[in-house]
C-alpha cells in the first residue's frame, strides 16, 4: 500500500523536506518529498495506522515557522523503489504557493557563530535549513538554490557534502554557504580595512554612524545613547524629530530599561525580530525617543546585527534612506551617499543582491494582544486565511502607507509596507513588487479593486498592470471591512478615524461611522463637518486646523495661536471658499486640540500633534489627574467637534491643568462614539483607522463599549492605518 500525502500552508524554507527525511529513514519508509508549487507533496510506502504516525513525528519534529492548513490524504500507486529521498521540485499554477517571510537566526547558527573552533564562527551569512532569508531573495518557485539569489555562490566541498548530508541540519537549505564559499563582507570607509566588520563596530564605538546592507535593505546604525551622533543621523536622513528604534543586543538588556510584558517578550524572541513599541517606565534613550513614551525595541535578526550589537550594545538601527524615500537596497546608491554626504562614515555591505525590499515589522501590545503596525520583513508576504469566493483579486491599497494585496484559493497576500507613493522612487518599487508578486504567486487577477480618491496612483496602477477597469471602494469603508475580513463578520457598525480620506460627496472624511453589512455600508453618523484651508500644509500645521475650527465656531483666533495678519488670511479664505474642503477628519481635530493646550503646533512627522496629545493625557492617567469633565453633543447623525473645541477653549482660559484637559478630551470623545453606538441595533463594534494606535483613546474606548455589553473588534494581522486598506477592499470585492 501506498499513501501520497499532499500538505498545504507554510511548508518550504523551514527544512520541511528534511524533517521528512528523517523521520521516514527512522521509520524505515521508502518513498519521496518533493516541493510542488509553493505546497509539498509525499509518497510514502505504507498503511494508514503508518501514515498517521509519520505525521505525528513529522510534527514533532518541525521548527515553529512551519505551518499546517490543509494534509490529504490518498491511495496512489505503489512506490517501487527503496530507500527514502527527497526529489526535484515541480510547478503547479493551480496551487496558491505560501511562501515564507525571511527567519532570524536560529540559535543553533548562533552557538555556532560563537563557537571558535567552528568552521562557521563569525560567519557574517550562517544560516540553515530553519533559518535565514528567504522572500527577500527568492526570485521563483519553487523554493529551490536555483531559484534564489543564492544560485551564484557555488556551494564549495564542505558545504556541497552538508547540502546532501540526510544527517545534516543543513540537507537540502538553500541558504547555505561559509566563508569559502558564500557571500562577502566589504567596508568603505575614510580608511582601507582588512576586518570589515571590526572595522565597522570601531568606527560606531567612536561616535560615528554607518550603513549596514541587511537582508532587506540597508539600516543606518550608531550608538542609542550617543547624543551627538544621533543628531548627525537626523541630519544625514532629514529626519528632524521622529524617533528612531533601538537594538538591543539580547531580552535581558531590553528588560534591564523597559517594563517588558509575556507578549511583548515574545515578540521580540519570535522568528520576524520586529520592532514592538514598548512603553517607557523611566526617561530613557530620550534623544532616540523625542519625547516619545515609546521606545521602538527590537533584537537582531542576522548575524551581522548579533555580532555589532554584541560588541557594542545598544544601537539606532533605523532604515537606510532618506525620510520619505524607499528603504535603500542598492550598494552604487548607498557607496553614493557616503561619497556625497559628511553625515555618513562609512558602509558595510556585502555582494548578495536583494530581490525584495522590507522595513522592519511594527507590533504593539494592547491588552495583552499583540497588534501590527506596519508590515516588513519576517511578516510579509505571510497569508491571511478569508473565504471570498473562487474569483482572484487585486487591491491597490491606498497611497499613504502603500501596502497592496492579492486574493485566491481562501488566502489574501498582502504585501511589505513602501511608503507614500508621492514619493517617485516608493511609487517604482510599489510597481516593481505588484509586478513580482504576481508573478511569484502566480497571480491573474479576474477583478481589481482600488480607493475611490481620483488622484491616487495605487488607483491608477491598476488599470495599467492589468488592463481592466477597477472596482473603487470608499477609503473608510475598506478600513471597517479590513475588520470583518479578520475576524469573519458579516455586519458590523464600524468607527473609521483617521487623517483623511476621498469621500462620496466630494469631502475629506476621517471621523466615521459606518453600519456594513456585506459587501455594503451606509454613514450613519461622523464628526461635524469643518471647513478648513490650506491644502496640503493642513496635515502638517495644526495652528492652522485649530484656526478652522475657531472660526468656524464664529470664535476670534488669539494671537497666541498665530499672527493677527495670518488669521486674517484663514478667515478670508473660508469666507471667499479659497483652497478649502469640507472636512470631518479626526486627525485635524487632534491637531486642533493639541495646538489648543499648548503640547505642539506642528507635525514634523505624520501623527506627531496627535502622539503629543495622547501623551499628554497618559500623563493625567500616569499621576492621577482627574480628567475635564467635557461632552460631546450627538445630533442628528453629527458629532458636534466644533462646539467641543469652543469648550476646551474657554475651559483653558478659566486655568484647567492642560493635561486634564486632554485626558477630558480623549474620554469625550470616546463618549460620543458611544452615543452613536447606542443608538443602533448593532452588537458588533469594528474600530479601525490610523487614530485607534493612540492606546489611551482605544483603552478608554473598549472599557465603555465592553460596560455596555457590545462586542468590539479591531485589526491586529494588518495594520489599522492605510497600510490594512487593501484586505479591506479584496473583502468587498470578493462579496461582489
Amino acid at each position: 500500500m501506498t499513501k501520497r500525502i499532499f500538505i498545504t500552508g507554510i511548508v518550504q524554507g523551514v527544512g520541511f523536506r528534511p524533517c521528512c527525511k528523517k523521520v521516514a529513514d527512522d521509520m524505515l519508509l521508502s518513498g519521496t518529498v518533493k516541493n510542488l508549487g509553493g505546497d509539498a507533496e509525499i509518497v510514502i510506502k505504507c498503511d494508514n495506522r503508518v501514515s498517521e504516525e509519520f505525521l505525528r513525528r513529522l510534527v514533532s519534529l518541525l521548527p515553529k515557522e512551519a505551518r499546517f492548513d490543509s494534509v490529504d490524504i490518498t491511495d496512489c500507486e505503489e512506490f517501487a523503489g527503496d530507500g527514502f529521498s527527497i526529489i526535484k521540485s515541480e510547478s503547479d499554477d493551480r496551487l496558491l504557493p505560501e511562501i515564507i517571510p525571511d527567519i532570524a537566526t536560529c540559535n543553533k547558527c548562533l552557538t555556532e557563530l560563537e563557537n571558535k573552533s567552528d568552521r562557521r564562527c563569525l560567519h557574517p551569512f550562517i544560516s540553515c535549513a530553519a533559518c535565514g532569508p528567504r522572500y527577500s531573495i527568492i526570485n521563483k518557485l519553487p523554493y529551490d538554490r536555483e531559484n534564489t539569489l543564492m544560485a551564484k555562490f557555488s556551494l564549495c566541498d564542505k558545504c556541497a557534502a552538508e547540502y546532501t548530508s540526510p544527517a545534516d541540519r543543513r540537507l537540502h537549505a538553500q541558504t547555505v554557504a561559509c566563508k569559502e564559499c558564500g557571500p562577502k563582507l566589504f567596508w568603505r570607509g575614510n580608511e582601507a580595512s582588512e576586518n570589515p566588520l571590526s572595522t565597522a563596530a570601531d568606527t560606531v564605538k567612536n561616535g560615528g554612524v554607518i550603513a549596514v546592507k541587511d537582508i532587506g535593505g540597508y539600516h543606518f546604525v550608531c550608538l542609542a545613547k550617543n547624543g551627538a551622533a544621533i543628531e548627525k543621523l537626523r541630519n544625514l536622513k532629514l529626519r528632524e524629530r521622529k524617533p528612531f528604534a533601538v537594538m538591543f543586543k539580547d531580552l535581558e538588556q531590553v528588560k534591564e530599561v523597559l517594563d517588558v510584558n509575556n507578549t511583548e517578550a515574545e515578540l521580540l524572541c519570535s522568528a520576524a525580530r520586529p520592532i514592538v513599541l514598548i512603553e517607557k517606565a523611566d526617561e530613557v534613550f530620550e534623544e532616540a525617543s523625542m519625547g516619545s513614551r515609546f521606545v521602538g525595541a527590537m533584537l537582531p535578526s542576522n548575524p551581522v546585527q548579533y555580532m555589532l550589537s554584541s560588541e557594542l550594545g545598544a544601537l539606532i538601527m533605523t532604515s537606510g534612506n532618506i525620510s520619505g524615500e524607499p528603504i535603500i537596497t542598492d550598494n552604487d546608491t548607498m557607496l553614493n551617499i557616503f561619497e556625497n554626504s559628511p553625515y555618513l562614515d562609512g558602509v558595510l555591505y556585502h555582494d548578495r543582491d536583494i530581490i525584495t525590499s522590507l522595513d522592519d515589522s511594527i507590533f504593539y501590545v494592547l491588552d495583552g494582544t499583540p497588534h501590527i503596525q506596519r508590515r516588513g520583513r519576517g511578516v510579509a508576504p505571510a497569508s491571511i486565511r478569508v473565504d471570498l469566493g473562487d474569483k482572484t483579486i487585486f487591491a491597490a491599497g491606498g497611497d499613504l502607507k502603500a501596502c497592496l494585496g492579492f486574493y485566491k484559493n481562501g488566502k489574501a497576500v498582502l504585501s511589505q509596507h513602501f511608503g507614500d507613493l508621492e514619493d517617485e522612487a516608493s511609487a517604482e518599487v510599489y510597481k516593481s513588487s505588484a509586478e513580482h508578486i504576481s508573478q511569484l504567486f502566480g497571480f491573474k487577477p479576474e477583478i481589481t479593486v482600488s480607493d475611490m480618491h481620483p488622484a491616487y496612483y495605487s488607483s491608477k496602477l491598476s488599470k495599467e498592470l492589468y488592463g481592466m477597469s477597477c472596482l473603487q471602494v470608499q477609503h473608510h469603508h475598506a478600513h471597517i471591512a479590513s475588520v470583518m475580513a479578520e475576524h469573519n463578520l458579516s455586519e458590523v457598525l464600524g468607527f473609521a478615524l483617521d487623517g483623511t480620506g476621498y469621500g462620496e460627496n466630494g469631502e475629506v472624511w476621517g471621523g466615521e461611522a459606518l453600519y456594513c453589512k456585506g459587501k455594503n455600508y451606509s454613514r450613519i453618523a461622523h464628526l461635524k463637518t469643518v471647513k478648513m484651508c490650506g491644502g496640503d500644509e493642513l496635515s502638517k500645521n495644526a495652528a492652522e486646523s485649530l484656526a478652522c475650527y475657531l472660526t468656524a465656531g464664529g470664535q476670534d483666533i488669539p494671537d497666541y495661536i498665530m499672527p493677527n495678519e495670518d488669521a486674517e488670511i484663514v478667515k478670508a479664505a473660508i469666507k471667499n471658499n479659497i483652497n478649502c474642503v469640507n472636512s470631518s477628519s479626526c486627525g485635524r481635530l487632534f491637531d486642533a486640540v493639541c495646538c489648543l493646550l499648548g503640547f505642539g503646533d506642528y507635525n514634523y512627522y505624520e501623527g506627531q500633534c496627535a502622539v503629543a496629545l495622547e501623551n499628554a493625557a497618559n500623563v493625567a492617567i500616569k499621576k492621577g489627574i482627574v480628567a475635564s469633565n467635557l461632552d460631546l453633543e450627538y445630533n442628528k447623525g453629527e458629532l458636534d467637534t466644533v462646539k467641543l473645541v469652543l469648550d476646551i477653549l474657554r475651559a483653558k482660559n478659566l486655568g484647567a491643568d492642560p493635561h486634564a484637559l486632554a485626558l477630558g478630551f480623549h474620554t469625550a470623545l470616546a463618549d460620543g462614539l458611544c452615543k452613536i453606538a447606542m443608538a443602533q441595533n448593532c452588537r458588533k463594534i469594528a474600530l479601525s483607522g490610523g487614530t485607534f494606535n493612540n492606546r489611551v483613546l482605544t483603552s478608554i474606548l473598549k472599557e465603555k463599549l465592553l460596560a455596555r455589553k457590545f462586542e468590539v473588534y479591531m485589526n491586529e494581522k494588518v495594520p489599522s492605518g492605510d497600510g490594512g486598506i487593501a484586505l479591506g477592499q479584496l473583502f468587498i470585492a470578493g462579496k461582489e
